[in-house]
């Protein structure tokens, strides 16, 4: 008879992507876990480059009424580093949520684990009797100079930063917010105005979520809830630069409050219509 765990929860760590595959298998991973139904809650989350983050996955945790979690990383390959920063995302949300006396145990990677070897070695045998990929239907295998050669016309190029940093302060739910407004002003088609890249760490990341205009060369902190609309807006539409959500290299956060904006903006003519 399996035992059940009533006050523990679990949160499953993989690392986001731009398709819906890494949502897919962590989904999987998820309903692996709950099939043993030994837990009061188990769910997923990814340390970058998509939602939820784990400091949003530990208040549904701590909402469902869990008195301990445990944070799986099901990522490979493991990273000590990213690991050892995790644990301090963790003691951070405890120290910012007192109330909620909520244990949380930071378990071992499952790129650490021996039982990955038998997964894969099974793989790797499900592999042999594989197709030839000259077999399969592949449209457009070849090099297609229309689609990926052709740098579209623009104005601005903005670089997003979606790390585990920017991901753990919001960053995916400023991309969700930057992407509808840049449709909303028409900033977005077939001859884009705006250019968007997702990143990994741009620094500095206790400013995060990052957003960096070029060719302008300003950097923005999101952190405010109203900030991309204004930089939208302002920036990209009005072509000035706002001074209260800037980030001004060398400078800490009162400083950059407290100065004017010292950017001058191009000339139309120097920008692509």
């Amino acid at each position: 008879m399996i035992q059940t765990i009533n006050k523990t929860a679990v949160i499953l760590l993989g690392r986001g992507g731009y398709s819906g595959a890494p949502r897919r298998q962590l989904a999987r991973l998820v309903a692996a876990v709950e099939s043993t139904e030994r837990y009061l809650r188990v769910i997923g989350a990814q340390v970058d480059q998509a939602e939820r983050a784990l400091p949003q996955a530990l208040d549904v945790c701590a909402a469902s009424g869990a008195t301990q979690t445990l944070v799986l990383p099901v990522f490979v390959p493991g990273d000590a580093n990213l690991e050892a920063w995790l644990a301090k995302v963790a003691r951070r949300w405890q120290a910012n949520n007192p109330k909620r006396a909520m244990a949380i145990v930071l378990g071992e990677g499952l790129g650490d684990h021996p039982a990955l070897e038998a997964a894969l070695v099974a793989t790797v045998f499900a592999a042999e009797g594989g197709q030839d990929v000259r077999a399969r239907a592949l449209p457009n295998w070849e090099h297609n100079p229309a689609g990926w050669s052709v740098l579209p016309t623009h104005q601005y190029h903005l670089l997003t930063c979606r790390g585990p940093r920017c991901t753990a302060l919001g960053a995916d739910s400023c991309w969700a917010q930057l992407n509808d407004q840049l449709a909303a002003h028409g900033l977005r088609g077939n001859d884009e105005r705006v250019l968007v890249a997702a990143t990994g760490c741009l620094y500095p990341c206790n400013r995060g979520p990052v957003l960096v205009v070029y060719p302008d060369g300003v950097w923005y902190s999101l952190q405010a809830p109203d900030a991309v609309a204004q930089i939208v807006t302002t920036h990209l539409v009005g072509r000035q630069p706002l001074a209260e959500y800037r980030i001004v290299p060398g400078r800490v956060p009162e400083q950059d409050a407290t100065t004017e904006s010292t950017y001058a903006s191009p000339t139309d003519s120097a920008l692509v219509d």
